[in-house]
């Protein structure tokens, strides 16, 4: 990343604590250009840990993060309520959407508080993938889509259902987004896990 003129900033992982997804910030904190920070609630209890103050004040004060405004969704915890942050909400920063597939991670309810809170639009759709003779919820949007500048990459054969395949193309259609097609063996490949950096001049980069 760096030799394409990606800047990247490491933190490291606090050793006291059973924390071996912590590579995954994405799960419980988003930034925002507007200065606002959120943080999410949780599936496994060893994840909550993840979530440290002393990583945002690092950012903030050595790094040149602004951070106007915490916006603290992990209250659903309490409830057995998840929203893994952009694992399980895929973002069109660019035309105000969220897309989000239903799962044990996913909840219903926090999605909605979530897009109400930040002012976007929410389109949720259930997506699957098979375990041995099972369909089974996939456990994470960003499994199975990601978005970039005037593209997206969607598995749509992961929505068993046609009216969810018709919900999802249709909205991306109509923000004129180029849809690539990711198959289910591509999914499993974790093909779906993608994201758009910047490089050196500012130049796009699919990761």
């Amino acid at each position: 990343l760096e030799d394409h003129g990606v800047h990247v900033m490491v933190i490291e992982d606090d050793p006291s604590t059973d924390t071996p997804d912590a590579l995954f910030p994405n799960n419980w904190v988003s930034f925002h250009s507007d200065g606002r920070v959120g943080l999410y609630p949780m599936y496994a209890p060893n994840r909550r840990a993840e979530r440290r103050e002393d990583i945002l004040h690092d950012l903030e004060h050595n790094h040149g993060f602004s951070v106007r405004e915490v916006l603290d969704f992990t209250e659903f915890e309490d409830h057995g309520a998840f929203l893994e942050g952009t694992g399980s909400v895929v973002l069109d920063r660019i035309h105000g959407k969220a897309y989000a597939a239903w799962s044990e991670r996913t909840d219903r309810d926090a999605f909605e508080q979530f897009c109400e809170t930040m002012d976007l639009e929410g389109i949720a759709f259930e997506a699957f993938q098979s375990v041995g003779a099972e369909r089974k919820p996939i456990y994470h949007t960003n499994v199975m889509m990601a978005i970039g500048t005037g593209w997206a990459a969607v598995c749509l054969d992961c929505m068993d259902h046609p009216e969810d395949q018709d919900l999802v193309k249709e909205s991306l259609a109509s923000d004129g987004l180029t849809v690539i097609e990711l198959s289910e063996d591509q999914i499993q490949s974790f093909a779906g896990n993608m994201l758009e950096v910047r490089g050196t001049d500012n130049q796009p980069l699919i990761v």
